[in-house]
């Protein structure tokens, strides 16, 4: 049925666009261990595959990428392996009416996940407990129906519902990272009250049963509010509640109720005709469902960013650091710092290169990592 209702998409399509693209990072790497630190020589690999398509009334778009690393050792406890992940996307859109869309996406990962905070592989600004080894085998499916509505140019509408599994994948992986399984929904209202500010009332909620025989029910409800001050600086704000109940079958249920919020802003500024300054600051409290024990936790999170851009060279820096406040795994710290560098050699083609480094508190990472990468990277896309 979903190579059918594909095919028919792509048939009755007016374009159809592809996308490529292929990367390659040498990185030098140290870590802590148990018993003294690690260096690794490390070859990363990874692709990207696009098919898109264009109609009157709809559009599709199907994605997959995979992944490989090669890791060998140098020095230390070190120990050497090959971690293979790959990736997928497919979005489905169709126009119900002139302002109303239906849409529905499917998005998977599978593969071993690199839990180091160094790791670009996890979904930040959340921040909890790390499980007891780097890489884990994992299987993520999320899967949703979204119902979008324009009652005018200023109020938008969206509602969405879907499911979601996440977690370990195999014995020893589940061991090491529950599985998650359950419903979410969210729904959102947009008002852009003038030019300059917009206002937004987001909801969000999720069901999931853990393998550890426990459920966890989460709800977030909050109003944020965007002000563009001039064409280079833009404020944001967020405040609202979150709502969590962790319930096991031998044992009575945990309730509790969070605060939530965020504030941030960020600049843009034309330096030069041909050259830019980007730069952001945010402030984030999370409260969320720790993975591993389906407990409540709540975290802060204060992270930066600056990109300059002149011609075919880019230079960016970012820090960032989170903290658990309360809840399970409270005192729970991770620092991170970084600057990359890349420059455009030819049309497709981009050398790039970085430092980072990060601290956790956390077993089996306490500690300072540090690597730096040279890599190249093509890219191209077009129509059939």
């Amino acid at each position: 049925m979903l190579a059918a209702a594909l095919g028919l998409l792509l048939a009755a399509s007016e374009t159809i666009g592809w996308e490529a693209a292929a990367e390659t990072q040498e990185r030098a790497r140290e870590e802590p261990t148990g018993v003294g630190r690690a260096r690794y020589s490390e070859l990363g690999l990874r692709a990207r595959l696009g098919l898109s398509a264009q109609g009157p009334d709809g559009r599709a778009a199907l994605t997959y990428a995979p992944s490989l690393l090669f890791s060998q050792a140098i020095s230390g406890p070190a120990e050497p392996g090959t971690a293979a992940r790959q990736s997928g996307r497919l979005m489905l859109e169709t126009r119900l009416a002139p302002t109303t869309r239906l849409g529905w996406r499917t998005a998977f990962e599978w593969g071993l996940t690199d839990f180091s905070p160094l790791s670009g592989q996890l979904a930040r600004p959340v921040v909890g407990q790390l499980p007891s080894q780097r890489f884990v085998r994992t299987l993520g499916i999320d899967t949703m129906l979204e119902l979008t509505h324009a009652f005018s140019r200023r109020l938008q509408l969206a509602v969405a519902a879907g499911m979601e599994r996440a977690g370990g994948l195999g014995h020893d992986a589940v061991a090491a990272l529950p599985i998650q399984v359950g419903p979410k929904a969210n729904a959102s209202l947009v008002w852009a009250a003038d030019r300059t500010d917009s206002i937004t009332v987001l909801w969000s909620g999720s069901q999931a049963r853990y393998s550890i025989d426990r459920s966890a029910l989460f709800s977030d409800l909050q109003a944020g509010w965007t002000h563009r001050a001039s064409p280079q600086t833009v404020f944001d704000a967020a405040g609202g509640l979150v709502f969590v109940e962790s319930s096991a079958s031998d044992s009575p249920s945990t309730t509790g109720t969070y605060a939530t919020g965020a504030a941030g802003v960020s600049w843009n500024l034309p330096v030069a005709p041909q050259r830019a300054l980007r730069t952001s600051a945010h402030l984030r409290l999370l409260p969320g469902v720790d993975r591993f024990t389906a407990l409540a936790i709540q975290t802060i999170r204060g992270e930066g960013t600056a990109e300059l851009t002149e011609e075919r060279l880019r230079l960016g820096a970012a820090a960032s650091e989170a903290r658990v406040i309360s809840g399970v795994g409270e005192g729970a710290d991770e620092l991170r710092l970084e600057a990359r560098s890349s420059w455009n050699a030819a049309r497709g083609w981009s050398v790039e290169g970085g430092l980072g480094a990060a601290w956790t508190n956390q077993a089996p990472f306490v500690g300072w990592q540090v690597q730096g990468y040279l890599g190249l990277r093509w890219a191209a896309q077009g129509l059939f």
